[in-house]
């Protein structure tokens, strides 16, 4: 029986690329892409139609609670959800804009769980489905110039081990992804100072940024071939997770 995946932030980066795994992978299956970009999110539906694969696009603002809402609504009964969406903004932290950081948080963190909670107990009434949300390692390792996106992404993280731990009973598993640095046009243009993104795996001692160990940062289809994983059957067993994608840069912290 085919099955209904959703992608929350499928316009670009990461969500794009989970969408188009997800498309290659379970060709049959109904996908849903979901974007606060609605035109950018589109073509990304049409291209994987033009390969016959059932995707559609829908518009949705995770900073605004009704958008979320609706969505869910309309996409009721999606057994499995991916939610890559996210904001990132980078200052010193002495100043930082209180606004600018309630923003990232609404978005990061609350727009994130919102769809979450949401689609959990969607999946709750039919006693299965899976979720995974995108965190990062700045959850876990502190980056300069970067305090609102990194309490965003803790944030995030352990609000959806408590929702984990809640819906588990009902057949409903939530885990999260934290990459590492990953070559996406945000951190493209993030790491226009390097004549390459895979110049940030050498680290730095001025930012406190560790070598990657593997050599280079990571690539969309990395991180998406994680959540497709998660997502899926073969991890019945994994809840509360939270998987780091990172070369090694945590060294297994």
């Amino acid at each position: 029986m085919n099955s209904t995946a959703v992608v929350v932030g499928a316009g670009r980066g990461i969500g794009q690329a989970i969408g188009e795994d997800l498309a290659r992978n379970y060709p049959k299956d109904r996908l849903i892409l979901a974007d606060v970009n609605l035109a950018l999110v589109e073509q990304v539906a049409a291209s994987l139609r033009r390969q016959g694969v059932d995707a559609v696009a829908h518009f949705v603002d995770l900073a605004n609670p009704d958008s979320v809402r609706q969505l869910v609504d309309r996409t009721a009964g999606a057994d499995r959800v991916a939610i890559a969406a996210g904001i990132f903004d980078s200052s010193p932290t002495l100043d930082v804009d209180v606004t600018d950081f309630e923003r990232i948080i609404r978005v990061n963190t609350i727009g994130c769980f919102d769809v979450a909670r949401r689609y959990a107990a969607d999946m709750a009434t039919r006693g299965t489905g899976s979720i995974v949300a995108i965190a990062s390692i700045a959850a876990r390792m502190p980056r300069l110039r970067q305090a609102a996106y990194a309490a965003s992404k803790a944030g995030l993280r352990q609000a959806l081990r408590v929702l984990a731990m809640e819906v588990a009973g009902d057949g409903v598993r939530v885990n999260t992804v934290s990459p590492g640095a990953t070559d996406t046009e945000m951190m493209r243009q993030l790491a226009s100072d390097h004549a390459t993104v895979d110049d940030l795996a050498e680290g730095s001692l001025i930012a406190f940024r560790p070598r990657i160990p593997d050599g280079r940062v990571a690539r969309g289809a990395d991180i998406a071939a994680v959540v497709r994983f998660l997502l899926s059957a073969d991890s019945a067993h994994i809840l509360l997770g939270d998987v780091v994608v990172d070369g090694g840069e945590l060294l297994g912290m």
